[in-house]
């Protein structure tokens, strides 16, 4: 695997959403400071780094030749980053650094996962700044696939975000138990589900599915919205034992009170399929799943788990 050299270097650097923990929070650089005339960035990473970034490095076979992964100190601490790394500037994480040597900046921002990921695959549909060449983009390869991975994008990512309220509010990971209040964002995050079910209706999923002897099954049936959401459906089901695929399978009302039918098989399809990609494989030995006693404080609903 790409990263397998990575993960052998920082074992204690952990793959754990980032939503796990309200203490440590992650950093990530990518810099020229090794090497400014090879094209050779480094990624700087804290002790939790988003499931998607990882998912995306493989996917577009980025090597760990490009990127790597340095472990950052708790930021009750100071957010303290080797001297040699540029370092963390205020925001929230995680944070790519760019160094500029020729705009008069020592080093441009860039914040959030997603723009993070949109910036790295258009690098590599580029064949930029030493990136390798893209197989393929996981962009969409005109305007109204742009359009359309945009919108599944936004989708998927506020799925992550109304799941915050949930996880705060309904279990023993939250501060106090909410669950009326949790389980009405909970209505609102299966709307969403439902949107993303409808945009995958007619779509083949099947070459998604990728065996662990042929590596070489990275296609271009791979995008971006799909490593959003399977972050997002692979969270909840290892962090909170929760399958959001997994639905009544009967006429409910929604958040506006419409009639709709409460099933997923699309989604039940595309995390079936998905979860067969090499990029996605977990090493708990690695740190890569979280700790038993974190779990079980997430799991620990104060309802009816949803």
């Amino acid at each position: 695997m790409l990263w397998e050299s990575i993960r052998d270097r920082y074992k204690k650097a952990t793959r754990i959403p980032q939503q796990l923990s309200p203490i440590i929070e992650l950093v990530s650089s990518l810099s020229l400071l090794q090497n400014a005339s090879s094209g050779s960035y480094t990624c700087i990473l804290g002790c939790l780094i988003p499931e998607e970034l990882l998912f995306t490095f493989e996917e577009k076979g980025i090597p760990s030749s490009n990127v790597t992964i340095v472990p950052v100190t708790d930021p009750q601490l100071g957010n303290h980053v080797d001297s040699k790394f540029p370092a963390k500037p205020p925001g929230s994480l995680p944070i790519l650094a760019i160094p500029q040597y020729n705009h008069g900046a020592n080093v441009i921002y860039i914040r959030q996962s997603l723009a993070i990921m949109s910036y790295l695959n258009e690098l590599c549909d580029n064949g930029a700044e030493g990136f390798p060449d893209s197989r393929y983009s996981m962009r969409g390869a005109d305007a109204l696939e742009h359009a359309h991975i945009n919108g599944v994008i936004a989708l998927a990512d506020e799925c992550t975000t109304q799941w915050n309220a949930i996880r705060l509010f309904s279990t023993g990971a939250g501060p106090f138990p909410l669950p009326d209040a949790s389980n009405e964002m909970l209505r609102w995050v299966r709307r969403s589900l439902m949107t993303i079910e409808a945009a995958y209706n007619d779509r083949d999923l099947a070459p998604l599915i990728q065996s662990e002897t042929d590596e070489s099954a990275t296609n271009n049936s791979v995008n971006l919205p799909d490593v959003v959401l399977y972050q997002f459906l692979e969270f909840t089901v290892d962090c909170y034992g929760v399958d959001m695929t997994q639905r009544s399978g009967k006429v409910v009302k929604d958040v506006y009170g419409r009639d709709v039918l409460e099933k997923f098989p699309k989604l039940v399809e595309f995390y079936n399929a998905f979860k067969t990609r090499i990029s996605v494989i977990r090493d708990a030995e690695q740190g890569e799943v979280p700790p038993s006693t974190v779990l079980e404080k997430m799991k620990n609903w104060h309802k009816e788990s949803p």
